[in-house]
């Protein structure tokens, strides 16, 4: 276990989103506050950042939320997001009138238990590389091909926020998923609803996948 990490997560209580607004309420943040990279993950060219985003723009059952994970991020965030008073959206300009900040300890890295879990938003696991492998494939090889990128999501995010595994701790995934198509930046593409075990411990709401930032692959543990 890689042990505790801080996450905040604010609820915009009287607001109400489509989930397809996301990217838009995110777009609207990241320009309020262009100085701090942490929220729009690009370079002061406008170049993107590749990393695993710290704070990242939710609907969680449909309230707005912004989460944000780490020491460093919760701080930027506690800062700044007490300032956010109004969002607009599509030239809608919504009053913020209530804020919910909760801050907290959450355990994250690999465990010796095991961990079942929900998709709350579709996981985009599919790059244009191995969905062409995966649509070629059998059920079973299907199967096969979500799981390695499944567990390449969970390194990848456990990388980027300093949990190394060693060499005997080995990520296990079981995956009961269904196809959805979602709309990534005007494009039709294949997502994936349902639930998945493993023995790694992931905080409520963080995103695995694509466009995590704008939403997608947020994950929920199942009591």
């Amino acid at each position: 276990m890689c042990g505790n990490m801080k996450k905040s997560t604010l609820l915009l209580n009287n607001i109400n989103l489509r989930p397809s607004q996301i990217h838009k309420f995110r777009g609207f943040v990241g320009n309020a506050f262009k100085e701090h990279d942490l929220i729009h993950n690009h370079d002061e060219k406008g170049n993107p950042i590749y990393r695993y985003p710290l704070i990242q723009f939710k609907l969680i059952e449909k309230t707005p939320a912004i989460i944000a994970v780490t020491d460093r991020a919760v701080k930027i965030f506690a800062e700044l997001f007490m300032k956010l008073d109004r969002v607009v959206i599509e030239d809608i300009v919504i009053p913020v009138f209530e804020k919910d900040l909760k801050v907290e300890e959450v355990e994250f890295g690999y465990s010796d238990e095991i961990f079942m879990y929900e998709f709350a938003s579709p996981w985009i696991g599919l790059n244009q590389k191995n969905f062409k492998k995966y649509n070629e494939a059998g059920n079973d090889e299907k199967n096969e091909i979500l799981k390695k990128i499944m567990t390449g999501n969970i390194l990848s995010m456990a990388k980027h926020l300093d949990c190394w595994l060693s060499r005997d701790q080995k990520i296990k995934i079981d995956h009961k998923l269904k196809e959805i198509k979602v709309n990534l930046k005007g494009k039709s593409m294949t997502a994936f609803n349902g639930i998945f075990k493993t023995n790694f411990c992931l905080p409520d709401y963080l995103g695995l996948g694509k466009s995590v930032s704008r939403g997608f692959g947020a994950v929920k543990v199942m009591i």
